[in-house]
């Protein structure tokens, strides 16, 4: 173990193996959290009871595959293929390049290069006979994500943005804001994962900040490969979201939701609570509570299938907004119309052209990382833009 770096990216796995070896994750869900097959997984798992947490370590890690075609000859079949093969599936598109060019690669080469750029047109998906899903037999397991726009208070139209857990039907938190976004959705999580620990799988519906479904018409330059924020944080987390492709098929989530739009709205009234501050802290405190020991129910399992968070790991630096930015000149940043300032270190006065990440956590307050010097010392200036939008309209 000696002088062995471990990653973030080890650090998340080996907490998702260590669940699955201590019966709190099925083999088949860590292996879908890691994007692994089961059989890989096992092997994993054979390599951490013999080695321990060096055993997720692949023993190929830097080293440059044999086989591997070099960096420039790649950038040229694309190019090529871009120019001359447009429309081909991979296989034909296998064929005609050997056929015309001379080049030989196989079509899932093809499709693990051109898949991302967005070549290979739409997957075609069969129908399927659908049917009722049984719960999931830990807590933890899977848990619903969902906002329930409504009148909660009387006349007054608003957003509550609710975390479920499956496997006991029991509302974990719930936040009441405006409208349901990416802000509310993630202190909802860093509430939920601060509590309880992290999740295996999140069953969530189309909604935009969660998932990219702009295709066509007006939105043809939105690339709907490229993840959302929502679902870089949970790959980040190794939290694997499921889509909908129905209300229907939440349909206990849903359920939820109503029963929630009948018995909480007359407790509030009741109450006499009338905002959104004031409804969040009565929900949590004390509706949620008794509407688990009325309408929960135990599990299958004993064992919870919930993670512990690496040790490390910051959760407001991953349940952010993030963008990666290039210095500019004057050693600032632009993010969406606000400028940066990044002040110098001790070790280093000037960060001209130098690439940084620029997470804006939940807070409002901004942060900005280069990958050698950690996180740099910044704030943000005020605009004759920013400043105007803070004092209003003029009248």
């Amino acid at each position: 173990m000696t002088g062995v770096t471990f990653t973030m990216e080890d650090m998340k796995r080996y907490g998702v193996v260590k669940a699955v070896m201590d019966g709190r994750m099925t083999n088949r869900d860590g292996a879908a959290v890691l994007a692994l097959s089961i059989r890989q997984l096992k092997r994993i798992k054979g390599k951490v009871k013999s080695y321990g947490m060096a055993g997720i370590r692949h023993g190929n890690r830097g080293r440059v595959p044999a086989h591997a075609f070099p960096d420039r000859f790649k950038k040229r079949v694309i190019s090529l293929v871009q120019r001359r093969y447009p429309g081909f599936n991979f296989s034909h598109l296998s064929e005609m390049l050997e056929e015309e060019e001379g080049i030989r690669i196989n079509r899932e080469t093809l499709r693990l290069w051109l898949r991302p750029l967005g070549y290979g047109g739409k997957v075609r998906r069969k129908p399927r006979h659908r049917k009722r899903r049984k719960r999931s037999g830990r807590v933890g397991q899977m848990l619903f994500l969902d906002g329930s726009p409504h009148a909660w208070f009387d006349t007054t139209q608003s957003t509550l943005v609710l975390c479920t857990d499956d496997a006991t039907g029991t509302p974990l938190y719930g936040l009441f804001c405006e409208q349901e976004d990416l802000d509310g959705c993630f202190t909802v999580c860093q509430e939920v994962f601060t509590r309880y620990g992290l999740p295996v799988v999140f069953y969530l519906d189309r909604a935009s900040q969660f998932t990219t479904t702009r295709r066509g018409g007006v939105h043809v330059r939105q690339r709907d490969d490229a993840p959302t924020q929502f679902e870089r944080a949970m790959q980040e987390l190794a939290v694997r979201p499921i889509f909908a492709d129905s209300p229907e098929a939440r349909g206990r989530a849903e359920r939820i939701n109503g029963v929630f739009q009948d018995r909480l709205v007359a407790e509030l009234r009741f109450r006499r609570i009338t905002t959104g501050e004031a409804a969040t802290d009565y929900l949590n405190r004390h509706f949620i509570p008794r509407y688990g020991k009325r309408f929960g129910v135990v599990p299958e399992e004993e064992i919870g299938a919930w993670r512990t968070i690496p040790p490390g790991m910051d959760l407001r630096h991953i349940l952010c907004r993030r963008c990666i930015r290039v210095v500019n000149k004057d050693n600032t940043v632009s993010v969406a119309g606000r400028i940066i300032q990044i002040h110098p270190t001790r070790t280093r006065l000037s960060f001209v052209k130098a690439k940084v990440t620029v997470n804006h956590w939940l807070d409002g307050s901004w942060h900005v990382l280069h990958n050698q010097y950690g996180e740099l010392p910044c704030e943000e200036l005020v605009t004759s833009s920013s400043a105007r939008a803070v004092a209003g309209p003029r009248g």
